[in-house]
């Protein structure tokens, strides 16, 4: 393919990995390849490989190199530094020779990747896809799952303490890591926030307003042009996505108990192999665990809900699968925090319920049951969904900017 030489940097891409920032870059990367010669640097965890086994292949006709990176294998500082990582990633740099590099993510790689591409003059643009830049857990929330209004030393050592170190070894981390992270965020040329929630977030930690822009997810909406909606006696409530605990999937399992069974039901779309959440669905003749899907069966999973139900705990960026929703038509209740409320509009394209709160998350899964008819006037995202197209443009555009000046694009808020 002529044209723009984009190389696309993230910590998991598929179909190993299915997760929504490794999902967006894939249909990023395909819709990209349109107008521009791709290719992607991944990692893979595959115990059976040697530590750092590089492996090309072609996925859906887009070149990947994929270095094997065990977790079990190495510290947690090697979650962002590696030097191993970094003379692989160097090499791949150039072999390819890009005109810019576009980061999804460096968990599991290395942030020193930054330096490398800038030591040879090659523009950088980032998107944000949660809070790792600025936290050690990426997800700005406590070891008491509440959420962080932003990093300090104290406060990351107490939540690092409580993890890894003790409270002398966390802090010396903490220190590090934050001057560490500092010195790589201003060596980025751009950084996309998909959510205005998130660029407030990164500008309060230090990120000049001008190397912000706000561009939020762009979809593949062909598969939701035609989804045959059903009705069925009881109301659907459905959950997709990783089952994990900021995820919230054990409030809603509450919830459920709290509402007529002969009213309502849950599905569970996700893999959990855990006793834990077995137990917490054990008697729930009305909770149904579906098991995993492939995102390119979104579509078809919708086709069994009736309302989406996303609680998270955390603050969550632009969430894919509201997006999703809005696309099928379904309602979404959610968290009245960062990046879902800023989705959902109460009353408007669904309804949101206090966070952690389980009384407020029932009262409004009642309310739907008690009327039947928001069912479809809950339906319409207040902003239109972009297509995944309209972002391969814009980025197009952004790499032409950076190119041609190589260094800094104006930024967009709007």
């Amino acid at each position: 393919m002529h044209g723009i030489k984009v190389l696309q940097v993230i910590h998991g891409f598929p179909p190993y990995y299915m997760a929504g920032s490794e999902v967006y870059t894939y249909k990023l990367s395909k819709a990209l390849a349109k107008r521009a010669d791709v290719r992607v640097f991944s990692r893979i965890e595959n115990p059976y490989l040697p530590p750092y086994t590089v492996s090309t292949e072609e996925y859906e006709g887009i070149p990947v190199t994929r270095v094997n990176k065990n977790q079990r294998d190495y510290l947690y500082t090697d979650k962002y530094l590696d030097k191993r990582i970094d003379a692989i990633f160097a090499s791949e740099l150039d072999a390819f020779q890009p005109d810019v590099v576009h980061v999804g993510h460096l968990s599991h790689l290395s942030t020193a990747f930054i330096d490398i591409i800038k030591a040879r003059n090659i523009p950088i643009v980032f998107t944000l896809h949660d809070f790792w830049m600025m936290c050690l857990r990426g997800q700005l929330i406590t070891p008491e799952m509440e959420v962080c209004l932003g990093p300090s030393v104290d406060k990351c050592s107490k939540c690092m303490g409580y993890y890894f170190y003790d409270n002398r070894q966390a802090k010396h981390l903490v220190k590090s890591w934050a001057a560490h992270f500092k010195r790589i965020n201003n060596l980025v040329d751009m950084f996309i926030a998909p959510s205005r929630f998130l660029m407030d977030m990164y500008a309060s930690y230090g990120i000049p307003r001008d190397k912000l822009r706000y561009m939020d997810y762009g979809f593949d909406k062909a598969p939701f042009a035609a989804i045959a909606r059903t009705r069925s006696e009881r109301i659907r409530f459905g959950f997709t996505g990783r089952i994990i605990p900021v995820k919230g999937i054990d409030l809603l399992i509450d919830a459920m108990r709290r509402l007529d069974p002969k009213k309502a039901e849950l599905h569970v779309f996700g893999e959990d192999g855990s006793k834990y959440l077995k137990d917490l669905a054990k008697g729930q003749q009305n909770v149904f665990m579906e098991g995993g899907y492939h995102n390119d069966h979104i579509a078809k999973v919708f086709q069994k809900v009736d309302v989406l139900v996303v609680p998270s705990s955390w603050y969550e960026n632009s969430p894919l699968v509201i997006h999703e929703a809005f696309m099928a038509k379904i309602p979404v209740i959610t968290t009245n925090i960062g990046g879902m409320a800023e989705l959902v509009q109460n009353g408007k394209n669904g309804l949101l319920f206090e966070h952690k709160n389980v009384v407020s998350l029932t009262t409004q899964m009642q309310r739907i049951i008690d009327d039947p008819s928001l069912l479809d006037t809950l339906t319409q995202p207040v902003t239109p969904v972009r297509s995944i197209e309209q972002d391969a443009d814009e980025f197009i555009a952004i790499y032409e900017q950076l190119i041609g000046g190589r260094g800094h694009a104006p930024a967009k808020t709007d």
